[in-house]
């Protein structure tokens, strides 16, 4: 059985968190979807300019072998359109994404739709070879 996994972030400056990130989504399911966010969102919720354009990072994380899809994320901040267009089956998250997770723990509860999410930690791996 298909299980899609949708993990979302700015990739800036692509770096070991983000390809731990797509890494260990990637091991979640079978189908790995990531959402990249848009220049205007960075400018907003860092209050910085994104080192790399959004066509940039979306073409750096669409290069990455283990990713199925890299999309643009939503225009509107807290829409979460992408939900309804890509269905996942699991929305893995990074250790320093609490606020996005307590966004879409809102937007599901106002539309009655449950999508587990899981918190990808590095402590975690500690040890790990």
């Amino acid at each position: 059985m298909n299980k899609r996994v949708l993990i979302f972030g700015t990739f800036d400056g692509f770096h070991a968190g983000h390809q731990f990130v797509i890494e260990e989504a990637s091991k979640k399911g079978t189908e790995l979807v990531a959402a990249v966010a848009r220049d205007a969102h960075v400018r907003s919720l860092k209050n910085k300019e994104p080192q790399n354009n959004e066509q940039s990072r979306l073409a750096r994380v669409a290069e990455d072998p283990r990713v199925a899809q890299a999309i643009m994320s939503d225009e509107e901040l807290g829409s979460y359109h992408i939900l309804e267009e890509i269905h996942p089956d699991l929305i893995a998250l990074g250790f320093d994404q609490l606020a996005l997770q307590a966004d879409l723990e809102r937007w599901m509860k106002e539309h009655d739709r449950q999508i587990p999410i899981e918190i990808l930690s590095y402590a975690q791996n500690v040890g790990r070879n």
